[in-house]
């Protein structure tokens, strides 16, 4: 049970940092969208302090491509779980019954 246990610790602990990650991005992105076009208004007007806000803009961009990326990599789930194929998994099965049923073509109604 503490192998459970502990499974379900670190998922938990996977969540957090998910969500931690989301966050980060969220206010990361808000911050770019906040200094980029700011500073692109005062390189426009001639001001020099205009460069350091879009230097701060890109890197804030940068760090929400990361903080993105790096949420959806922890976010994925395993592919598939160990264990052993079921070899009759697409093979189709007959009816039991050899009768079969009333059903009226076309009206989706039926006993198949």
């Amino acid at each position: 049970m503490s192998a459970l246990l502990a499974g379900l610790e670190n998922d938990e602990r996977r969540r957090r940092r998910v969500a931690l990650l989301w966050v980060v991005a969220c206010v990361t992105g808000a911050g770019t969208w906040l200094t980029a076009p700011f500073g692109v208004a005062l390189v426009a007007r001639g001001e020099t302090v205009g460069w350091a806000l879009i230097a701060a803009g890109v890197a804030l961009l940068a760090a929400t491509v990361l903080a993105v990326l790096f949420a959806r990599r922890m976010h994925r789930r395993p592919e598939s779980l160990p264990g052993k194929a079921n070899p009759r998994f697409d093979e189709p099965e007959p009816s039991p019954d050899p009768r079969g049923g009333y059903s009226m073509n076309g009206s989706m109604l039926g006993s198949r």
